[in-house]
């Protein structure tokens, strides 16, 4: 009667354990899809326009999530970009950091995949309007 309860004892804990284990993976799964998706959103909104106040914040809160929630690949790719800005270089490219973020998000959310440059469309107000 003993090694039964001790069995199914042991099963309990196990599946305690694995099951746990499980829940922490999925919430680091959400998190760190949550903060690569706003890094992109904030990001793809920044870019190909005149900087405003503004949107220097979301660019700083930007480079604070991808260091958080980046790969090493994407980390690099935003160093090179804040290397850019620093450098005061004529032209800033966002693009293959877009294009890596995008893919992760695609790949991790089991979507297909897109060949391609990421692209947008800008508005542009006219001059009396601004």
């Amino acid at each position: 009667m003993g090694i039964p309860a001790l069995i199914a004892v042991a099963g309990w804990f196990l599946g305690h354990w694995l099951n746990a284990r499980r829940e922490l993976a999925n919430r680091r799964r959400d998190l760190r899809l949550k903060g690569l998706e706003t890094a992109y959103n904030r990001i793809s909104m920044a870019s190909n326009r005149n900087w405003t106040p503004e949107l220097e914040i979301e660019f700083e809160r930007f480079i604070a999530e991808i260091q958080l929630y980046g790969t090493p690949k994407q980390i690099e790719l935003m160093t090179k970009i804040v290397q850019a800005f620093v450098q005061k270089e004529q032209s800033v490219y966002f693009d293959p950091l877009l294009e890596d973020l995008r893919d992760a998000l695609r790949k991790e959310l089991r979507m297909e995949q897109v060949k391609g440059p990421v692209w947008w469309y800008r508005f542009r107000l006219p001059d009396w309007k601004k």
